[in-house]
């Protein structure tokens, strides 16, 4: 009896697309999982006895999130963003980021900074505790949050498409020095909290292009053991 047809129901089939994604997220996130590696349908239905039809509104979910590419008669694989393309990425993120901050530096309140400073405390406790994929989302989050304080809901739709894909830049490329973005948020708040436009948008702007700069995209080795990689 083929494998769709035992399907479960559709609740049940969400849950096990979800647990896919996020399987492969964490496996992204932590080095396991690598850019160019196939996803293949049947081997994901085998590793989480899922039905393929759940399996392939996982790679659907994650090619949404640019984390996977959906190839015809080829299948799906995780995507490789090439130098330039992230490049572009951060360069649109500067962009928008440092008018945002220069923007948000006019109208900021003592409760929105309060709301940032509490976020950069996460931002710590997760970087000193080795919560890589936790981290990773909660600098991405940072700046949506920032969106969020500034009012604009079709710059926050735009901005968590691209902090979406920046992230998943992070965890396919870590970066070459340890220099912690932590303090450039911090320097960000400071500005912000002085009502310093000007200086906000500077260091916004910056910042994305620092952690371009941190970043090398490049070839990588495709990773041999999926059922390795997704259930450590």
């Amino acid at each position: 009896m083929p494998a769709d047809t035992l399907a479960p129901r559709p609740l049940q089939a969400a849950l096990v697309s979800a647990k896919i994604v996020d399987a492969v997220l964490e496996a992204i996130a932590h080095g396991r999982l690598t850019a160019g590696t196939r996803l293949r349908e049947e081997e994901i239905a085998g590793i989480f006895g899922a039905s393929r039809a759940a399996v392939r509104e996982a790679l659907k979910a994650l090619a949404e999130r640019g984390v996977a590419v959906l190839q015809p008669n080829r299948g799906a694989r995780v995507a490789s963003p090439t130098e330039d393309e992230v490049t572009q990425t951060y360069a649109a993120r500067a962009l928008i980021e440092g008018a945002m901050a220069a923007d948000l530096a006019q109208h900021i309140t003592a409760a929105d900074i309060r709301k940032l400073r509490e976020h950069i405390g996460a931002q710590r406790r997760t970087n000193d505790s080795g919560e890589r994929r936790e981290h990773l989302r909660l600098m991405g989050d940072f700046h949506t949050l920032l969106a969020t304080l500034h009012g604009n809901s079709v710059v926050t739709e735009t901005l968590e498409r691209l902090v979406a894909r920046t992230s998943f830049m992070t965890a396919l490329f870590p970066p070459q020095t340890q220099i912690c973005a932590i303090d450039d948020h911090v320097a960000m708040v400071d500005a912000l909290a002085k009502g310093d436009g000007a200086l906000a948008q500077r260091l916004a702007s910056k910042h994305m292009m620092d952690n371009r700069a941190r970043l090398r995209a490049g070839a990588s080795t495709p990773t041999a053991d999926l059922r390795a990689a997704l259930l450590p």
